[in-house]
């Protein structure tokens, strides 16, 4: 059999709205335009203080740029074309809808915006650590106390002897947030200051050394409260999202 002959059709030559739905579904791509299309409807119905998101068409579209940095004006054109935005009127709503959606997020976060940050603070710090894993105990202390004395390199020991990946790379995970690893390990990273090596412990089935290389510490920043209110919007939009998502699959 031909191999071409297996390969399926674009999406674009499928015959109806269904058929498309379908293909979206089937690989994964329906939740994600549902999430997007539900926080897009709450952001058009939220309420704000009577003029706030009123500004010009001018300052609507000077905000998209700097919100999306673009170099020159060429860069700009082609994100136009690539995201189905040629007709001015199409971008003057897009930019109006990116305006606003900013002020509703930091509505949104307004009064609990510092909470919400040390409560997701785990997923928002990153950490280099270095890592080594055996499955002998009287390994594990023998690699800990050359580490600490220095008579042997972390990386040269993890190179040597760990079991895992990490191995390959002298040791060294990372940068990860603290959702990411073991929970062991990630107990012990929380706290930790860097260099400091940490005595062998279980996790899983292994006995393990770790040393904290480098934390990168977030903030409660532009960035970080673009991605809280980002979480807030998403968990104020699922009801739209689940009956939106209802209406395109009714059996599912």
């Amino acid at each position: 059999m031909d191999s071409v002959s297996l390969i399926p059709p674009p999406i674009a030559a499928t015959s109806n709205l269904d058929s498309l739905l379908a293909d979206l579904a089937l690989y994964d791509l329906l939740d994600p335009l549902v999430k997007a299309q539900a926080e897009a409807h709450l952001v058009a119905t939220y309420e704000l203080p009577s003029g706030e998101a009123c500004i010009s068409d001018e300052q609507a579209i000077q905000a998209l740029r700097d919100d999306y940095k673009f170099a020159n004006a060429e860069q700009f054109a082609g994100w136009r074309v690539a995201h189905g935005l040629v007709a001015d009127a199409d971008l003057l709503t897009f930019a109006h809808h990116t305006y606003k959606r900013g002020l509703v997020v930091l509505d949104l976060l307004s009064g609990n915006g510092e909470s919400l940050f040390l409560r997701y603070k785990d997923r928002l710090d990153r950490v280099l650590y270095s890592l080594i894993r055996v499955d002998s105990e009287d390994l594990a202390h023998s690699l800990y106390y050359a580490i600490e004395a220095g008579d042997l390199e972390f990386g040269e020991a993890a190179a040597q002897n760990s079991i895992g990946p990490e191995s390959k790379t002298q040791g060294i995970v990372g940068p990860v947030d603290l959702t990411t690893p073991h929970p062991e390990i990630a107990a012990r990273l929380r706290t930790a200051e860097p260099r400091q090596l940490f005595a062998p412990f279980m996790a899983d089935q292994w006995h393990a050394l770790i040393r904290l290389e480098y934390r990168f510490d977030s903030e409660y920043d532009e960035k970080t409260q673009r991605f809280l209110g980002g979480l807030l919007l998403s968990a104020k939009s699922q009801e739209i999202a689940h009956s939106l998502r209802s209406s395109y699959l009714p059996n599912s």
